[in-house]
């Protein structure tokens, strides 16, 4: 059912359960010891009863029966009071019985005499609506006389009527009475968790700083509202980085389209010579090719960053991809009077996405060679130790300043943003190289000192 959604309602409908369940159950208990009260009163009377006739019998004998009867009737005030004498040999065959007073119909009770061993036991069951006594009140050696006495069970049930009517009555009001209780105690509990819920409400995009005070809030759901705010914090971190990306992406596609429009504005002021033209068209392709290129990386970050990396890994040779990594970008830094050389390799086999792998090794030697002075060396080196491959790659270069260096993998960040933009960079390049060694679960380390170079160190864990 829709109502049982609400948490309120259902811990009401519980407690009205288990409280039904409690009053009925007492109901029953208080019902059924007076019951067994006004069953255990039965019993004395009928055994006081039962016990004056023994003196008596044995004084006058068999011929008082009668009046015997008659007395008990009046001294006891028993109305009705059902009295029978049952005689019994010594084989314990009945022999007569003599009903004292008005008979109930059908009633001739057999005595359990095995129940009965002496002069004074009594034995007490229903038989009907009425409850029965047997007791031995004279024994010879070839005689058992016992007396029988039936009383209406009824004799006193306006007392457990009343009873009855009072617990019916009760039930329902102390249900009632605990029900709104419940409520009040529900509600003072639950007022947290109204509070949270309130505070949730409050938070959207423009206040995502906000967070749910913890403050009085119960252990239970303490650890909900502490959950909740860490998402909070991811969800702002998330945001600002998105904010931070768009307004970085706007800029850096801003830049080059403003000299492509520049450039064309300007050559369309009057006629000029082709080679001018050309010139022209050059610079625009130059920063076409700038920006396909920070397109595609985009795209690249994009996509790892929301889905799910589907990319096989298998077995490779990490010193074959290095060797062909190597002879790639020499053709790259041959352009800038750069060499890059190839100091130790030693044979290792990795677990990991060759694709992604080259990615990163490029992009890294591509930095060093932009960075690097002209007729100056990049030198690769792969070395191995007991846990791990090291791979370094080595710069004589302008070096990172120790306020950029923590920067440096931030996405559109460039440390020299004249040369990088020159040459092609995007400030995308680390960002991504960051992300593939993350993918793989690989440490980067980068020491760098300006004007004299830089070092990175990849830490590769053996299979």
């Amino acid at each position: 059912m829709k109502m049982f959604k609400s948490l309120r309602l259902k811990l009401l409908f519980y407690f009205f359960i288990i409280n039904i369940i409690v009053l009925f159950v007492y109901g029953a208990f208080i019902y059924n010891t007076a019951k067994k009260g006004v069953l255990n009163t039965t019993d004395t009377q009928l055994k006081m009863v039962s016990i004056d006739v023994i003196p008596d019998f044995k004084k006058e004998g068999y011929e008082s029966a009668s009046s015997i009867a008659k007395e008990l009737i009046e001294e006891f005030s028993i109305e009705p009071l059902f009295v029978k004498i049952i005689y019994y040999d010594k084989k314990n065959k009945k022999i007569e019985h003599q009903t004292l007073s008005s008979k109930i119909h059908g009633w001739l009770f057999d005595i359990p005499l095995n129940e009965i061993g002496h002069v004074g036991s009594i034995y007490y069951f229903d038989k009907g609506s009425y409850r029965t006594s047997s007791m031995l009140i004279f024994e010879k050696s070839d005689t058992k006389v016992f007396i029988q006495l039936s009383i209406q069970k009824d004799i006193d049930s306006p007392y457990l009527t009343q009873l009855l009517f009072g617990l019916v009555i009760a039930t329902p009001i102390l249900l009632i009475i605990f029900l709104i209780i419940a409520n009040m105690l529900i509600n003072r509990t639950l007022s947290p968790v109204k509070d949270v819920i309130d505070s949730v409400k409050s938070i959207s995009v423009n206040n995502l700083s906000n967070r749910v005070n913890t403050d009085n809030i119960p252990s239970e759901i303490e650890e909900l509202v502490e959950t909740f705010n860490q998402l909070l914090n991811n969800l702002e971190n998330s945001f600002n980085k998105i904010t931070d990306f768009s307004n970085n992406a706007s800029h850096e596609l801003k830049t080059p389209l403003t000299v492509i429009r520049g450039e064309i504005e300007v050559a369309l002021k009057q006629d000029r010579k082709p080679q001018e033209y050309k010139e022209v068209l050059k610079d625009i392709l130059h920063e076409s090719i700038s920006i396909q290129k920070m397109i595609e990386q985009l795209f690249f970050l994009a996509k790892k960053d929301t889905t799910e990396l589907n990319s096989s890994f298998s077995e490779l040779y990490l010193d074959e991809i290095i060797t062909d990594t190597v002879i790639q970008i020499k053709k790259f830094a041959a352009t800038k009077n750069v060499k890059v050389d190839i100091k130790e390799v030693v044979p290792s086999t990795i677990y990991a996405n060759e694709t992604l792998l080259k990615i990163a090794i490029s992009n890294l030697l591509r930095n060093a060679v932009i960075y690097s002075q002209k007729d100056s060396h990049v030198y690769i080196s792969l070395s191995e130790s007991d846990k791990e491959y090291i791979l370094t790659i080595e710069d004589n270069g302008c070096g990172i300043s120790e306020n950029d260096l923590p920067l440096i993998f931030e996405r559109f960040y460039r440390a020299d943003k004249v040369r990088s933009r020159k040459d092609g960079g995007t400030g995308l390049g680390l960002s991504i190289v960051k992300m593939i060694l993350n993918i793989h679960g690989y440490a980067i380390e980068i020491k760098s000192t300006q004007n004299k170079g830089t070092i990175v160190n990849i830490k590769i864990p053996r299979n």
